[in-house]
């Protein structure tokens, strides 16, 4: 019986140094652009479009929405005891109106008048020896030397006059200019030491709104600019007007610090009236850019 042949196949054997040329030029070869697009979307992932965009508090300051605003008061004082003593009366409480020159807190001034009257003699005293050594002077009677103490005297005793005068002044406090009280930190019969804090004030004639605005407004945002506000504690919508503008912008927000004036004519007309501390929103409309003549003929 005939055997059956069996081919095998023949194994080729090629040296390392032609397969590794045939590899580094098949890395040589340029990529069709089709291939190059099919693998780059295989390699790098799309963005997902559900995700949330994240956005530059420059992108979150818009014209419609309106911005933040803070009501500040123009003038505004705290009045510290310029002197230690007894309270004896305090003429208004929080939230009471003042004018100008109202009394508005009184010390008790019995120790600082008699303190006055004393200096008051001692002045009188010394201008009568004065007087005297004057005229023994042009009698030539003393020597100049006892003159000019006798006159020394007398502007001693005239400065301490004035000194406790001066206290005598300060046992009752006027108020600086018209406007309401903010807070009373005493009470009336309390003892008080010198630099304690007796009571705030604040003018309520008118009042600054401080917010923050983009910077790229400064194009066409200048003083007296107009401008809206509402107020969140009244509900109502007020005018004001832009007085100044800060000097320096934010760098990482795109903004800059405006001013405006607020006139309180809430009072005059029955509404609530306004005060410190109140915030709301403040509204900008932007300048209407001006029309061209084909504009004006197409109407």
């Amino acid at each position: 019986m005939a055997r059956s042949k069996i081919s095998c196949p023949r194994l080729i054997t090629v040296p390392m140094g032609i397969l590794g040329g045939v590899l580094a030029l098949c890395l040589c070869l340029p990529v069709a652009p089709s291939q190059a697009e099919e693998i780059q979307k295989d390699t790098i992932p799309t963005p997902s479009t559900s995700a949330p965009i994240q956005t530059t508090p420059q992108a979150s300051l818009s014209l419609g929405k309106g911005q933040r605003a803070q009501i500040v008061a123009i003038k505004q004082a705290v009045l510290s005891s310029e002197l230690a003593g007894k309270i004896v009366t305090l003429h208004f409480r929080e939230g009471e109106r003042f004018r100008k020159g109202d009394k508005l807190v009184s010390y008790d001034s019995a120790l600082f008048r008699a303190r006055l009257d004393r200096a008051r003699q001692s002045e009188a005293a010394a201008a009568q020896k004065y007087k005297v050594a004057k005229e023994l002077r042009a009698l030539n009677s003393i020597s100049i030397s006892d003159f000019e103490q006798a006159r020394s005297e007398l502007s001693v005793a005239k400065a301490d006059t004035r000194a406790e005068r001066v206290l005598v002044n300060r046992c009752v406090i006027t108020a600086p200019f018209s406007g309401r009280v903010g807070e009373t930190y005493i009470r009336e019969s309390e003892h008080v030491p010198e630099g304690a804090k007796l009571l705030s004030i604040y003018d309520d004639s008118a009042f600054e709104i401080e917010t923050i605005l983009p910077s790229r407004w400064l194009a066409w945002l200048t003083p007296d600019y107009p401008m809206t506000i509402t107020v969140d504690e009244t509900g109502e919508t007020y005018q004001a007007q832009v007085t100044r503008i800060a000097g320096v912008i934010d760098p990482v927000s795109q903004s800059v610090k405006v001013v405006a004036l607020l006139e309180n004519n809430a009072a005059k007309h029955g509404n609530a009236p306004l005060m410190p501390g109140m915030s709301g929103t403040v509204f900008v409309v932007p300048p209407q850019p001006a029309k061209t003549s084909q504009e004006k003929h197409s109407r």
